[in-house]
């Protein structure tokens, strides 16, 4: 590889990346990556590398299929997304601030890259590297023209548990009719679950997980986004019993068959609490549009005179993730919620509280390895507290 004199800062979320199972890597015929023979043949293995390549470039950022070991496209790889400052922020990979387009010019599909893995593990107290399986984290990427050197770990964005008291169903629903699901029949399938997860019925949860993992087109599916959603809505909501078991009846289920690699981590992250900037935003909108936080709530302010006039607070960060993916994941928050406004008290007398019942637990979901061969394009990605990241 030629002399790398430009070396940009990264840091790396503490989120394991996905796996890449397969020797393909996707695209509109499934097929392998074209290279041109010459580049293979001038990037020979270095001692102590990792090899890599270039699966796909967008126009903020880029992702990296990192080998485990002299082959490229072994069976272990990881998929590993490199963000500039204008991209989506997902909750694991790696974070250029200085990235932008002079380097991303000189990357296509193939680029061949070699990782120079850390000594030991990156680890911040007891949290695991970035690579599972006791893979050693990257410290170093090099390209062809220029590297990334990673300066540091960072913990990714964790949606807090706060109480939903006093929800206004009439501005919930009225909201909720402003979303553009990319399925039609996504709210039902959405609040069937959510429902049964809040009755704790095993039966029709699993039913429901099924009929939302890979239900919809693209590397995030519409059923996956709402599957994150509803994740995060019983972490915000405090709802451990029913989050437990979302984690349980995903954990067996062969994604690598079901869903493509990059919605499969995203769903293990939002069942870990974790979301993009956008969503976090949304949510914090939809608390403060939906909910009274004293006895005696204060008049609105005129931003939020009616219910309608706080909703672009809500939808325009969602606007922002991909085609329609924030608002397939917000179909499925929204879904919770409203299960919990029809809920009735379980004894006389008993008050209904949408408060969290006690501490959020650390539930964390273990998608079996291998999350598919599909790859991710920047144009389909619709893209307990405190949370871990594992």
């Amino acid at each position: 590889m030629r002399s790398r004199s430009v070396v940009l800062p990264a840091t790396a979320s503490l989120l394991p990346v996905p796996r890449i199972g397969a020797a393909r890597v996707g695209g509109p015929e499934d097929s392998p990556i074209a290279r041109d023979p010459a580049e293979a043949r001038h990037s020979p293995a270095e001692v102590g590398t990792i090899p890599a390549e270039v699966v796909h470039v967008f126009a903020a950022g880029l992702y990296l299929a990192v080998g485990d070991s002299e082959r490229p496209r072994g069976t272990g790889r990881r998929l590993m997304p490199i963000m500039g400052p204008g991209a989506l922020v997902l909750p694991f990979g790696l974070s250029v601030p200085q990235l932008d387009s002079t380097h991303l010019t000189t990357l296509r599909a193939g680029t061949f890259a070699r990782v120079v893995p850390a000594v030991s593990p990156m680890r911040l107290g007891f949290h695991s590297p970035i690579f599972e399986d006791h893979v050693p984290s990257p410290r170093w990427i090099g390209f062809p023209d220029f590297a990334l050197h990673i300066v540091r770990t960072h913990r990714p964005l964790c949606v807090k548990t706060q109480p939903w008291n006093g929800l206004d169903s009439i501005a919930l629903a009225a909201l909720a009719g402003h979303l553009r699901p990319g399925l039609s029949d996504l709210g039902s399938r959405a609040g069937d679950l959510a429902s049964a997860l809040l009755d704790e019925d095993v039966a029709v949860t699993e039913a429901g997980v099924r009929a939302l993992i890979g239900a919809g087109p693209g590397s995030t599916p519409s059923g996956d986004d709402a599957l994150s959603g509803i994740a995060l809505a019983l972490r915000s909501t405090g709802r451990n019993p029913p989050l437990d078991l979302l984690s349980r009846t995903v954990e067996p289920i062969d994604l690598a068959q079901a869903t493509p690699a990059l919605s499969a981590a995203l769903i293990r992250a939002a069942v870990a609490g974790h979301c993009v900037p956008e969503v976090e935003a949304a949510i914090e909108a939809a608390h403060r549009l939906l909910t009274t936080h004293r006895r005696k709530p204060p008049p609105r302010s005129a931003a939020f005179a009616t219910p309608a006039a706080g909703f672009p607070a809500v939808l325009s960060p969602l606007d922002r993730i991909g085609h329609s993916s924030g608002h397939d994941l917000f179909t499925g928050f929204l879904a919770v919620l409203t299960a919990l406004t029809r809920r009735r008290p379980s004894r006389p007398g008993a008050s209904h509280s949408l408060s969290p019942p006690r501490s959020p637990t650390a539930a964390m979901i273990r998608i079996r390895g291998g999350d598919g061969p599909r790859t991710p394009t920047q144009h389909s990605s619709k893209g307990t507290h405190p949370c871990h990241a594992h």
